[in-house]
């Protein structure tokens, strides 16, 4: 008993203080002002309560946690159209400072607006916008209403409305006295839309033609025309269209240009040339070209004067030349009197052709090929199989040993797919029965 008296003051002094509750014990003025000038955990120590307490009670109040304490994260309910008016108004920095989120919840928020749940509404098309459309361009009129150019055309479109310019009398009058690129910059329009309304009013232009001087002519086709353009002050298609017309080839064309007009006829009149369609005014090919044409093959014609394949090969058909290419050229009758009577790569080597060419022909007349490695066998000779032994065969027939038990084995194996057959009650049909026919007995 003494023992057990003794520690008992020392468990109760083991154990620890309780701390004050706000149920048995209220909350006084004194430490309500404690609150918020000093932190949480402070206040929690020093008045002899707990941390969540003292929180509770400074919430309460209303009052702002000292130091770093966590911050409440309190949330306004939103409007039933979430803010899609405003969204409507404002812009992403404009709402960042009104409702306090960050960009990305800002983005997210004008996604789902537009997503098909809150569609930002659009003012409405007046009457006196859609009496302005077609007036002016659709830019100044998207300036004017505050709306975007793809709206206003959009609109424009839909009303079937025409930006078109009319032409006043006082442009008119305009037309002829400058070059039409500069009337265009100066009314507004564009060189074709000017060139269009002076050819149709009959006004010459400004800019009349400048002939050409011989030295300008003898520098044609010696460079490219761009550059001759640019140092003649000339225009390229004219400078194109005078090259052609004195029948010069540009430097870097990949062929010639020959003027088909000789000097014994009237100007102006084709020449009756060999290497020229009849009523041509101009030949591509020359007669030092020509000439190799039916020499040599398309291939190195081609190769030689840098042309496609193609091109060689339609200008020698076009007049009328054979290939020299030993495989393009027409069977004779001495040629196809050999086909059939030596193997195929002996055929090709006396007539100068190509092993496929000599096959594909022989092919086509029907002739059966001839080799002396290929033995056949007659029906007299193959109505031996399997009466006299192999060797027995090959003596009398003059066939190799091999040949005559390859056949012998054959016919065995057709035999006995025959027999096969029939012990399973499938029956041999007409076919197996002439195949082992045809193997004993040559038919």
């Amino acid at each position: 008993m003494n023992a057990s008296s003794q520690s008992r003051p020392q468990r109760i002094a083991l154990e620890p203080a309780r701390f004050r509750s706000a149920r048995h014990y209220p909350w006084t003025k004194e430490e309500d002002a404690l609150l918020g000038k000093l932190t949480d955990r402070e206040v929690a120590e020093k008045l002899n309560r707990t941390l969540g307490g003292a929180r509770d009670r400074r919430k309460f109040l209303g009052k702002t946690a000292v130091g770093h304490a966590p911050q409440a994260f309190r949330m306004e309910r939103e409007p039933r159209d979430h803010y899609a008016r405003l969204f409507a108004t404002k812009s992403n920095q404009e709402l960042r400072a009104m409702l306090g989120w960050s960009y990305r919840r800002i983005h997210l928020r004008r996604r789902q607006l537009t997503g098909g749940k809150v569609r930002k509404s659009r003012p409405e098309w007046t009457l006196e916008e859609d009496r302005l459309l077609g007036t002016k361009p659709d830019q100044v009129l998207a300036r004017k209403f505050g709306r975007p150019v793809s709206a206003v055309r959009h609109r424009r479109w839909k009303k079937r409305i025409r930006v078109r310019k009319l032409w006043r009398p006082e442009d008119d009058k305009i037309l002829g006295t400058r070059t039409d690129r500069e009337v265009g910059l100066l009314l507004g329009r564009s060189q074709s839309n000017v060139s269009w309304r002076r050819i149709n009013l009959g006004i010459p232009p400004k800019a009349k033609a400048r002939p050409w001087t011989p030295e300008e002519e003898a520098l044609l086709g010696s460079k490219p025309d761009k550059e001759l353009a640019r140092a003649f002050g000339r225009p390229v298609l004219a400078v194109g269209a005078r090259r052609s017309d004195l029948g010069r080839s540009k430097p870097d064309a990949a062929f010639k240009i020959v003027k088909v007009v000789s000097s014994g006829v009237r100007h102006g009149q084709p020449a009756p040339m060999v290497n020229a369609k009849p009523g041509a005014a101009y030949c591509t090919w020359t007669a030092a070209e020509d000439a190799l044409l039916g020499k040599l093959t398309d291939e190195e014609v081609a190769h030689k004067l840098s042309y496609p394949v193609m091109r060689v090969r339609r200008r020698r058909r076009l007049l009328g030349l054979q290939s020299s290419n030993p495989n393009h050229r027409h069977w004779t009758t001495e040629e196809i009197a050999l086909i059939g009577t030596l193997p195929d790569r002996e055929v090709a080597k006396l007539v100068n052709r190509s092993l496929e060419n000599v096959r594909c022909k022989r092919l086509a007349l029907g002739v059966p090929f001839c080799n002396p490695r290929y033995e056949i066998w007659k029906p007299s000779e193959l109505a031996l199989l399997g009466q006299v032994s192999d060797e027995e065969i090959a003596r009398q027939t003059g066939h190799s040993l091999g040949q005559a038990a390859y056949l012998q084995r054959a016919a065995d194996r057709a035999s006995l797919e025959a027999r096969g057959r029939l012990a399973s009650g499938n029956g041999a049909g007409s076919g197996d029965c002439d195949a082992v026919e045809s193997y004993y007995q040559g038919c």
